[in-house]
């Protein structure tokens, strides 16, 4: 009967987290990535485009007998580098400038959940005792206690809480103990 209380306690922590965090809106890398295959995609094209108006103008300047051959091979070695640096550049304005939208709903989301007196804190017994090394969320739960935004960056915090999420659910058979439950009982009931 003790052991199929631990497994309770287990199953009734992770039923807490699916009811207080909205999980598939905290996944910050699943809403970015379509997002960031656009991005690269547009840096790409940009890099076709600088590299493909200057290949084009060196070789009407070679065939119109403008430049010379040796002139215009080293023309399409050295035009790689900006065409590279303007497409890098697209590819970072376009995916900060399409990442924005997610980022401010993952922002305000945490701020709902924060509210005054935090919220991921709460959970620090039970990580405690799951994962004591995990120090990127332990990091966030500082932030939380502290009640300070801004060391709470979107993509870490949503990566905290679904790291402990699954640190919970794949713990197998490791069970929480009675004593680290009523910590986080009496963490969450806090106010």
């Amino acid at each position: 009967m003790a052991k199929q209380s631990k497994r309770k306690i287990k199953s009734g922590i992770v039923n807490q987290m699916e009811d207080i965090f909205d999980l598939k809106r905290l996944d910050y890398e699943s809403r970015t990535k379509p997002i960031r295959n656009r991005s690269k995609l547009a840096g790409a094209l940009g890099a076709l485009l600088v590299y493909g108006t200057g290949f084009g103008g060196g070789y009407l300047g070679w065939q119109n007998g403008l430049i010379e051959y040796a002139a215009f091979a080293k023309l399409v070695w050295i035009l790689m580098i900006p065409a590279t640096v303007i497409g890098m550049f697209i590819w970072l304005l376009a995916t900060n400038r399409r990442e924005y939208a997610v980022r401010q709903d993952v922002r305000d989301y945490i701020r709902e959940l924060e509210g005054e007196n935090g919220l991921l804190w709460r959970f620090s017994p039970i990580l405690s005792e799951l994962k004591p090394d995990d120090l990127a969320c332990k990091e966030m739960m500082m932030a939380s206690s502290q009640g300070d935004m801004d060391k709470m960056q979107p993509e870490d915090y949503a990566k905290a809480v679904l790291n402990l999420y699954y640190h919970i659910k794949a713990s197998g058979n490791r069970r929480i103990s009675p004593e680290t439950a009523a910590d986080f009982a009496h963490n969450l009931n806090e106010t």
